[in-house]
């Protein structure tokens, strides 16, 4: 078996059970599910290693503060699988050793911005029996250096009125105990590479485009890359910010979707901890959502916070969409950070007075893309076309379920080849990990759904 973590790679084979593009955290668990099943799986990924795309750039956030019930259980699920990561992956020793779960618990402040969403989430935390606390604005500033100030809705750092107290101040907020991050995120996404070739049936080649998706008698029959035929009656669009060129090249003629995909750009921060508190791991940090200041943030190893941003209406105007989301990545044009970074930096400021500002010139981050759906709510289903399936719309807040997102995947792909309808008959799908067990719908990540009331936000 030729395969390769970096540069191009070879083929063993012409034809597999299925096709998995992409070598994304996602992509490559669905390629542990298969081939720990018996399938023989091959990842195909245009860049020169696995998770090297939008999973590489990812917060590595792992919670269950959702908008929908099914959702919170579903992460719920896959968070398990990161805390029993070595037993998930089966290998004590892989190449560049295990990610890691760094449980910290997280904070989500109360402001007229996060009422409807906290509501939501409490409601659905009391229905499966996860634990939280309310927290005083006395408690969080007797453990946190906050400024509960209200400043929301938010502003541009450019508008005169920014940093302007806009109403009284923020009361409480609710804790989320149950809340971690994982600070490789690629490590994660090699070591289930790692898991599925360690099945013997799962190859992974690196710097290959697929050009097209091949058909035969009315479903999928493999796919090309350039000159370069392979064969497959299965194919996962697993492409992140690349799964709309992928969909449109499998269904253009046949695409039954009410929900879309499309690219988007993020920018995300890396700052100094403030001196009176200790945000590096083990010390007082945690996750904080605050939709007030519109950021959310949390610790990052070698005592930095990171900064991302919660998409409050001022940024709107300042989204980009890149038709190439090749383009956001490092050496091309929409690589570079741009006033976004510094908006997010004062913000976080506002709640952080103490937070030590970097000189001009002195800026640490980076720019990526999310794939992204109307809803944020990702889709994991079939198509219209048979044999092609899709894990797709999953950037920004799906990494944390990359092991239950396998599963389901796996379970899903399987049902279709065995001439199940999964759209009039959808998964009752068994959640095996959490102590409220029970199951959700796998009509929830439809292609075919109605948009999906959440928070409109990577906050899901």
């Amino acid at each position: 078996m030729t395969t390769s973590r970096s540069g191009r790679s070879t083929l063993v084979s012409r034809s597999y059970d299925a096709i998995i593009i992409g070598a994304g955290v996602i992509g490559n668990s669905i390629a542990t599910e298969l081939s720990r099943n018996g399938w023989r799986t091959l990842n195909i990924d245009k860049l020169r290693g696995s998770g090297q795309g939008s999973t590489g750039y990812s917060s590595g956030i792992c919670r269950m503060m959702y908008s929908l019930l099914d959702s919170v259980k579903f992460a719920w699920e896959g968070y398990d699988y990161f805390e029993k990561w070595e037993e998930h992956i089966g290998l004590k020793d892989p190449p560049g050793g295990l990610a890691r779960l760094r449980r910290c618990g997280a904070l989500v402040l109360r402001s007229p911005q996060s009422q409807l969403f906290l509501e939501r989430v409490v409601a659905s935390h009391e229905a499966v029996g996860l634990p939280f606390e309310f927290w005083s604005a006395d408690e969080i500033q007797r453990r946190l250096a906050f400024d509960l100030q209200s400043y929301g809705p938010q502003v541009r750092i450019d508008d005169d009125s920014f940093g302007e107290p806009t109403g009284p101040p923020l009361k409480d907020a609710v804790y989320f105990p149950l809340t971690g991050y994982v600070s490789d995120p690629m490590l994660a996404a090699c070591n289930l590479q790692a898991a599925a070739e360690a099945t013997g049936r799962a190859e992974f080649i690196f710097g290959h485009s697929v050009t097209e998706i091949l058909r035969r008698n009315g479903r999928v029959a493999g796919v090309r890359c350039g000159d370069m035929e392979i064969e497959a009656p299965v194919v996962v669009n697993v492409a992140g910010p690349h799964s709309a060129q992928i969909t449109q090249m499998a269904l253009a003629d046949c695409n039954d979707m009410t929900i879309s995909t499309r690219p988007m750009r993020q920018e995300v921060a890396y700052v100094s901890s403030p001196p009176e508190v200790s945000w590096d791991d083990g010390g007082e940090g945690l996750v904080c959502t605050d939709m007030d200041a519109g950021v959310y943030f949390r610790p990052e190893v070698g005592g930095k916070i990171l900064v991302g941003s919660v998409e409050p209406s001022c940024d709107h105007d300042f989204h980009l969409y890149p038709s190439d989301p090749e383009a956001v990545y490092p050496g091309n044009d929409l690589a570079s950070l741009t006033d976004q970074w510094t908006n997010q930096v004062y913000r976080l400021a506002l709640r952080i007075p103490t937070l030590p500002l970097p000189e001009a010139g002195n800026v640490q981050g980076c720019a990526a893309c999310y794939d992204v759906t109307e809803d944020w709510v990702p889709i994991y289903d079939k198509s219209a076309l048979p044999g092609f399936y899709m894990a797709i719309g999953t950037s920004g807040n799906q990494f944390k379920n990359a092991g239950v997102a396998g599963r389901l995947m796996r379970e899903l792909i399987e049902a279709g080849e065995s001439n199940r309808d999964t759209d009039l008959e959808p998964l009752d799908f068994q959640l095996k990990r959490i102590p409220c067990g029970g199951s959700i719908n796998s009509s929830t990540f439809s292609r075919k759904r109605s948009v999906l009331e959440t928070s409109g936000s990577v906050l899901g």
